[in-house]
C-alpha cells in the first residue's frame, strides 16, 4: 500500500502550510489542533474492521501486485496425468501436463472523499472536542464496502468477475432445493451432493474445506432439526462432512444466483485455487484546501477474484 502521513510533525507541516494557503489563516493553536485530529482520525481509519463484509475473510487477498498495475493476468489450471509402475528405468516414461486458459482481470480504482470547514476547527478547538469522525469512518466504509461487492461479483463494466459469478466454476443442481420445505435430512443431502461433486470429479485431489451460505439459506439450515434429535441440518453436515468443517455467512451470496435467486458456494479456500486482487484496500491522502475548508480524498484498488484452479470450487442455485 502507499505511504501516508503518520508523524505528528508532518501533520503540523501540512496543517500549517495548507492554514496559511490562499488567505485561509489559522493561529497556532489552531494549526496543531488540526494536525492532532488529522493523526487521531488516521489512526482510527487504519484500525476499523468492518465483520460484516466477509470478501477478505473469505477470498485469500493477493500479495505482491503493484499498487500501479492495471491489469492481472493468470491461469486457470487443469492437470493431468498419473504416474505408472516400471518394469526397468529403461522403459518409456509418460509425462504429465497442466492445461491452462490464459485470463486477464482489469484492475480499476474508486475512490470517496471527506472534508472539514474552517469553522468545524475553530469551533472544536474552542470547545475542546474532537473533529467529528463519522464522516471519515463513512468513506472507510463506503470503500470497504466497494472493495467487498467486487470481490463477491466483480465489476461488470469492466468484465472483472468475483467470487460468485466466475464462468469456469461449475453449477449443482440440488436434489431437493426450495429448502423452506425441506426437512433437515434432505437439506444435509443438497450439501453433501456439492461435496460429493468436487471430490467425485477430481477423484479425490480436491477437497473442500468451507461452504459459504447466505443469510436466508443458512437460517433454514441452521434450524431445521433432524427427526427426534436436537442437531440441525447445518451440524450434521459438518459432522459427517469428509472435509468441510467451516461454515461462513456472506450476504452478497442472497442474488448471486442465476435470476437472482440465493447460491451457495463451496470449494477450498486456499491461495493455489483463487485469491482477491486488491493492491490498494484503503489509502488516505493529503488534505487539499476547498474554499474555506478542507477536503481529505481517499482510494482504493480493486481486481475482483482470480480462480486457478476452478474444479476445487462447486456453486449451487435453487435452494
Amino acid at each position: 500500500m502507499g505511504s501516508k502521513i503518520t508523524r505528528f510533525d508532518m501533520y503540523c507541516d501540512l496543517a500549517e502550510r495548507l492554514g496559511y494557503a490562499e488567505g485561509v489563516r489559522m493561529d497556532a493553536n489552531e494549526t496543531a489542533y488540526f494536525a492532532r485530529q488529522l493523526e487521531s482520525i488516521d489512526k482510527k481509519l487504519y484500525e476499523k474492521r468492518y465483520p460484516e463484509f466477509k470478501g477478505t475473510q473469505i477470498v485469500p487477498i493477493m500479495s505482491g501486485v503493484d499498487e500501479g498495475a492495471e491489469e492481472y493476468t493468470y491461469r486457470s489450471i487443469t492437470e493431468y496425468g498419473i504416474s505408472k509402475p516400471i518394469a526397468n528405468y529403461g522403459d518409456k516414461i509418460e509425462r504429465g501436463d497442466v492445461q491452462g486458459a490464459e485470463e486477464t482481470s482489469k484492475i480499476f480504482g474508486h475512490a470517496l472523499g471527506y472534508g472539514y470547514t474552517i469553522q468545524d476547527m475553530r469551533r472544536g478547538r474552542m470547545t475542546g472536542q474532537p473533529l467529528d469522525a463519522s464522516r471519515a469512518l463513512g468513506v472507510r466504509r463506503g470503500i470497504a464496502s466497494r472493495n467487498d461487492e467486487v470481490l463477491a461479483v466483480g465489476y461488470s463494466t469492466l468484465g472483472i468477475k468475483g467470487f460468485y459469478n466466475n464462468a469456469s466454476v461449475e453449477l449443482v443442481s440440488p436434489t431437493t432445493g426450495t429448502w423452506s420445505a425441506a426437512t433437515a435430512d434432505q437439506i444435509a443431502a443438497d450439501l453433501h451432493k456439492i461435496e460429493n461433486d468436487i471430490i467425485t470429479d477430481s477423484k479425490g485431489a480436491e477437497m473442500p474445506n468451507i461452504l459459504v451460505l447466505p443469510p436466508s439459506l443458512f437460517g433454514f439450515a441452521n434450524t431445521k432439526l433432524r427427526t427426534n434429535t436436537d442437531t440441525t441440518a447445518l451440524a450434521a453436515f459438518l459432522k459427517n462432512s469428509q472435509s468441510v468443517k467451516e461454515c461462513v455467512i456472506w450476504a452478497r451470496g442472497e442474488t448471486a444466483g442465476s435470476g437472482s435467486v440465493a447460491r451457495i458456494a463451496m470449494g477450498r479456500r486456499d491461495p493455489e485455487t483463487l485469491e482477491g486482487i486488491l493492491p490498494v484496500p484503503f489509502y488516505q491522502m493529503a488534505p487539499q484546501q476547498e474554499g474555506l475548508g478542507f477536503v481529505v480524498n481517499c482510494d482504493s484498488r480493486c481486481g475482483g477474484v482470480v480462480f486457478r484452479y476452478p474444479g476445487a470450487w462447486r456453486y449451487s442455485d435453487g435452494c
